[in-house]
């Protein structure tokens, strides 16, 4: 935002004032509510990655015979060439080889052999190419969809649907960044999938340096070290709007209040919905639940089935896990909080 509450409302009045005068019309009393521009530093979401899909392959020097079939010859030797040649051009080259190759594999004119010589000949390819760009740079027309294709995909701890619905439904750009590591450069291209078996559960649209772009910069995974992302100027809408889609429930919340002197204090911390609550939501009762299960322990130890200890161990487990959170939550990773 470039302008300030003044210049903002300057705008509104004098736009009015100058449509009316003409008309001999009275200047009205004006009230507006600037939903986003009141609100929008209100609220943030913290999740944590939980893992992420690559798809890189070796860069390696092809090495083919003379019964290799010639497509396959062509798409070695854009990739040998590829130093000395334009890259725009490279690229629809190895599109039309791969495409080519992929036709005559439907055909029976190529093996599998051949047809997976030539999708890791095209993978190669376009992977020097999208490595030629910088990470932050717009990618040219004729590469248009080349950083998406070949874009990590990282697991977060939350839903879309939940927390964030207003990327699905109207296209809302939300700033999104590691809130962590920023002593090191990131250098993986990344999109965002949630936990939702959703296929439209994903942020695959972002602003960087006011381009808009289907990745975002990240940094690599370290085993067994969190790696937590944040999203900001959500305002008060996104967990409002939210629903129950996939049985996501509310997140974990705390009420942040910033000092005068730069510090802060957490006022509330509000628990998110448990299994059991999600349940209850969809006309399931979790304490009939517990007592039907209840009754069948007791009759699998009549049965000798059980022992006394793993009854009351089964039902101890089952209990927990309707007081657990519906995000992914262990020891090692944080509980997801807004």
């Amino acid at each position: 935002r470039d302008y300030r509450l003044e210049d903002y409302c300057q705008t509104l009045v004098s736009t009015i004032g100058t449509t009316l005068d003409p008309l001999g019309i009275d200047h009205p009393q004006i009230i507006t509510e600037s939903g986003r521009a009141t609100v929008a530093d209100s609220s943030v979401l913290l999740f944590n990655v939980l893992g992420a899909m690559h798809f890189d392959i070796a860069d390696e020097q092809p090495t083919l015979s003379s019964e290799d079939a010639p497509l396959i010859h062509k798409l070695a030797d854009l990739f040998k060439n590829i130093e000395s040649t334009n890259h725009e051009k490279t690229y629809q080259q190895a599109i039309a080889c791969r495409d080519q190759a992929r036709n005559q594999f439907r055909t029976g004119h190529f093996s599998l052999r051949q047809r997976a010589q030539g999708e890791k000949l095209f993978l190669m390819i376009a992977r020097r190419v999208l490595a030629a760009i910088p990470l932050e740079a717009a990618l040219p027309k004729a590469l248009i969809g080349l950083r998406r294709n070949l874009a990590d995909i990282y697991y977060g701890n939350f839903s879309v649907f939940q927390s964030l619905p207003d990327t699905w439904a109207i296209g809302q750009t939300f700033p999104l960044l590691p809130i962590e590591r920023h002593n090191e450069p990131p250098c993986r291209d990344a999109m965002i999938s949630d936990l939702t078996c959703d296929c439209d559960g994903k942020l695959d649209n972002f602003n960087l340096a006011g381009v808009e772009r289907p990745t975002l910069p990240l940094h690599p995974l370290k085993e067994n070290q969190d790696y937590l992302l944040g999203v900001f100027l959500m305002g008060a809408y996104q967990e409002t709007l939210g629903d129950l889609h996939n049985l996501f429930g509310d997140t974990h919340t705390l009420n942040v209040k910033l000092l005068a002197d730069g510090g802060f204090e957490l006022q509330q911390e509000i628990e998110g919905d448990s299994i059991g609550d999600l349940l209850s939501y969809i006309e399931y009762d979790p304490r009939q639940l517990e007592e039907q299960l209840r009754l069948r322990a007791e009759q699998a130890v009549r049965d000798g089935n059980l022992n006394i200890n793993e009854r009351k161990n089964f039902l101890d487990v089952y209990r927990q896990l309707f007081r657990g959170y519906s995000y992914f939550k262990t020891s090692d990773h944080p509980e997801q909080h807004q």
